[in-house]
């Protein structure tokens, strides 16, 4: 099925399109892209499009990450840094939702949900490491240990537990009116 259509236009085309503008952070929200099988494309296109996924992926996350230690570094309270880590989670968050797209085959959505998962897990150890390495260049040990417990609380590790899908439609439905009691 080489060249497959989608909406007029092939798949390998809208793939890279769609990657390019979320890696520039110009596209969010849930990527709707065609399906793609290696059987799909000849070989060499193939590994063009893991390629651009993998470059896509770097870029978004690259620009995401670094924004995210810059805003720690130049935080002034606890609560920014906080608000820090949870647009890095966002981050983590859409690059996980790319590489693991279920329009990609399950082997390759599979080893890239592991290699996310490991990176995610590797970055909140360094950024707990840099915590540690403040005692030693003399920093305030009460300031060093609420870092410390502000980056436990706010763990970038925390998309690792998160569904991986948006639950179904219609999994809420409202019981009927709330009344809300106000003191008097």
């Amino acid at each position: 099925m080489n060249g497959a259509r989608w909406g007029g236009d092939s798949a390998y085309r809208s793939w890279a399109r769609t990657l390019d503008d979320w890696a520039d952070g110009t596209r969010t929200g849930p990527l709707d892209l065609p399906s793609l099988s290696p059987d799909d494309l000849p070989a060499d296109t193939w590994q063009r499009l893991l390629t651009r996924i993998a470059s896509a992926v770097d870029r978004r996350l690259q620009a995401g990450l670094d924004l995210m230690v810059r805003e720690v570094n130049d935080a002034a309270d606890e609560f920014s840094v906080g608000r820090a880590l949870t647009r890095g989670r966002d981050v983590l968050r859409s690059v996980r939702s790319v590489v693991t797209h279920p329009s990609l085959p399950a082997d390759f959505r599979a080893r890239m949900a592991t290699l996310m998962d490991e990176h995610t897990r590797l970055l909140q150890e360094e950024l707990e490491r840099g915590v540690g390495a403040l005692l030693a260049e003399g920093a305030d040990p009460h300031a060093v240990e609420t870092r410390r417990r502000t980056l436990r609380d706010n763990p970038l590790t925390a998309v690792l537990s998160e569904p991986t899908a948006p639950p179904p439609a219609g999994w809420y439905e409202p019981t009927g009116r709330r009344r809300i009691v106000t003191p008097d």
